[in-house]
């Protein structure tokens, strides 16, 4: 049995009017291909500052199953 892991987006909304998301439980580029965080992101408008997290930058597990 594959092990479940937990996605969250968390909205931050900073007294300067800013807004950030955090992503947790995300590894590697799989933030990226999230179609909630792009709806977030495209909703913005503007340019946005984007920091990435050490996370970004571990590589995606991939488990391939073979079956003969």
């Amino acid at each position: 049995m594959a092990k479940q892991s937990f996605k969250t987006i968390k909205v931050l909304i900073n007294d300067d009017g800013t807004i950030e998301f955090d992503q947790e439980g995300y590894v590697g580029k799989s933030c990226e291909k999230d179609q909630t965080i792009q709806d977030l992101i495209n909703a913005m408008g503007d340019e946005k500052k984007v920091v990435k997290k050490p996370e970004y930058y571990k590589k995606e597990e991939i488990h391939i199953q073979q079956r003969f």
